[in-house]
C-alpha cells in the first residue's frame, strides 16, 4: 500500500468512516478526536478475542506488527518506539529516566503543556534542577526569532530543551529541527511534545535530530483514548532508565525498547487500535491529510481576519502554524463564545486560558467538511456582530 496515494480521496466518503453526530460540527480535535469505525471495531474484536482465548493476552506477534508499522509511519527504527497511554506518560518516562545533577538546567517556554512541563517542577524539588522559563512572543515573527530566544537562554549548564512541535495554546509550529541543532551544538538534548502533530504532520524522526518525541493517540491520529507512543533515539537509550524495574539494559535487542512500556498488564486492544488508525492514515495519505486539514484551517483564518474585533494569536506564516487556530473577540469572554457556539449553533470548540492568553481554540482535521467550517464562520460572524451592536 503506497504511503501517499496519487490522487486526493473522496472526502465525503472519508467523513463517513467516522460515527460522528452530524448535528454537531466538532472542532476540538486538539483535545480528543473521534476514533474511526475501523479503530472501534479493531478494539472490540481483540477485546473479544482475548476474552475467548485468555491464554494469549499479550498477542506478541500482532503487537510487533503494529510496532513496525508505527516506526515506519514516523520514520524511525522499530527498536526506537514504544507504546504509552498518552503524551504525558511519554514525556514523564523520558524526564524521570535521565540522570540529573543539582544545577542542571532545562529550557521550557511558558506556553508548554503541563503534561510535558510540570514533571520538571517535580525534578526541581526532588533533584535540584533549574527550570529556565522561556518567554516567547505570543505570535512570533519567524523561526529565526524563536531560535534566537533559546540561543540567548542556553548556558553550559543547560542539559535539555523541552519544546512542543505545535504549541497547544497558540497553535505555533515550533522550529524543532533548528532547536535540535542548537541543543546538540551546546551539548544538550531535546525532548519534543508531539501531541498536536502526530497524525497531522508527516513525521521524519530519524531525520529531525530530536532525541525524544512523545505523541498522543487520541488527538490527530484518531486512535481513541488511552493510547500514545514515544520515540527515544537508539544511541541515547543507555542514558534513559525505565520507570519500572523490568528488562534491564542487557536484555536481547528485540526486547530492549519494551522495558519503557512495562507497567503491568497493557491494554493490547488499544495498542492494536492505534495500528488500525495508522493503517487508515496510510491509505488516505499523510500528505493528503496535512493538506486537507490545513486548507480547512486557512478557511477559518481568512474569515477571522475579515471579522471586526477578532484578535488572532496563531501566526499567518504557514511555516509557523498547523491546524490549531487561537483567537479572541474584543469585548466577549472566551467562555461566552464557546457556550454560544454550542448552545445556539451546535458548533463545538474550547476555551484556552494559559499564561497570558485567554481565547478560543479551533481545531480542523481531515474528517471535517467545508460545510461545517462555513457553519462555524457564520456563527462567529453573528457573535462578533452582536458585540459591535451592543
Amino acid at each position: 500500500m503506497p504511503k501517499q496515494p496519487n490522487r486526493a480521496p473522496d472526502w465525503e466518503k472519508v467523513h463517513s468512516l467516522f460515527s460522528l453526530d452530524d448535528t454537531i460540527a466538532f472542532f476540538n480535535n486538539g483535545t480528543a478526536g473521534p476514533a474511526s469505525n475501523r479503530v472501534s471495531e479493531t478494539r472490540a474484536h481483540y477485546d473479544a478475542e482475548i476474552a475467548r482465548h485468555p491464554y494469549d493476552p499479550f498477542l506478541f506477534d500482532k503487537v510487533g506488527e503494529v510496532r513496525d508499522s508505527l516506526a515506519a509511519f514516523v520514520n524511525a527504527r522499530s527498536d526506537e518506539v514504544f507504546f504509552t497511554h498518552s503524551t504525558t506518560e511519554g514525556m514523564n518516562i523520558f524526564a524521570h529516566g535521565l540522570d540529573w545533577n543539582a544545577g542542571d538546567e532545562v529550557l521550557i517556554a511558558h506556553y508548554e503543556h503541563p503534561g510535558g512541563a510540570h514533571v520538571y517542577r517535580t525534578l526541581e524539588q526532588r533533584r535540584g534542577i533549574r527550570i529556565k522559563w522561556i518567554e516567547l512572543p505570543t505570535t512570533p515573527e519567524s523561526a529565526a526569532q524563536i531560535v534566537d530566544i533559546y540561543r540567548r537562554a542556553i548556558t553550559p549548564r543547560t542539559k535539555l530543551i523541552v519544546v512542543s512541535h505545535v504549541l497547544f495554546v497558540t497553535g505555533v509550529r515550533m522550529p524543532v529541527e533548528e532547536l535540535a541543532e542548537l541543543a546538540h551544538a551546546n551539548g544538550a538534548l531535546i525532548s519534543v511534545d508531539g501531541a498536536q502533530a502526530f497524525g497531522l504532520l508527516p513525521l521524519n524522526l530519524a531525520g529531525s535530530g530530536v532525541d525524544h518525541y512523545a505523541g498522543s493517540g487520541q488527538k490527530w491520529v484518531l486512535a481513541g483514548t488511552g493510547t500514545g507512543f514515544t520515540y527515544i533515539r537508539k544511541e541515547l537509550q543507555r542514558r534513559v532508565w525505565p520507570v519500572y524495574g523490568f528488562d534491564d539494559i542487557d536484555a536481547p535487542p528485540k526486547y530492549k525498547i519494551g522495558r519503557y512500556e512495562k507497567c503491568g498488564q497493557p491494554n493490547i486492544p488499544a495498542w492494536l487500535g492505534l495500528g488500525a488508525a495508522i493503517e487508515l492514515q496510510r491509505e488516505i495519505g499523510p500528505a493528503n491529510i496535512e493538506s486537507r486539514a490545513l486548507d480547512l484551517t486557512r478557511l477559518v483564518r481568512f474569515a477571522l481576519e475579515e471579522t471586526p474585533g477578532v484578535k488572532l494569536y496563531t501566526p499567518a506564516d504557514p511555516r509557523l502554524s498547523a491546524a490549531l487556530t487561537t483567537f479572541s473577540i474584543d469585548g466577549v469572554a472566551p467562555e461566552t463564545i464557546v457556550r454560544t457556539l454550542i448552545d445556539d449553533h451546535k458548533v463545538y470548540t474550547r476555551t484556552i486560558v494559559e499564561h497570558d492568553v485567554a481565547a478560543v481554540r479551533v481545531s480542523t482535521h481531515f474528517y471535517n467538511t467545508p460545510a461545517e467550517v462555513r457553519r462555524l464562520i457564520e456563527a462567529l460572524s453573528r457573535i462578533a456582530s452582536r458585540r459591535a451592536a451592543a
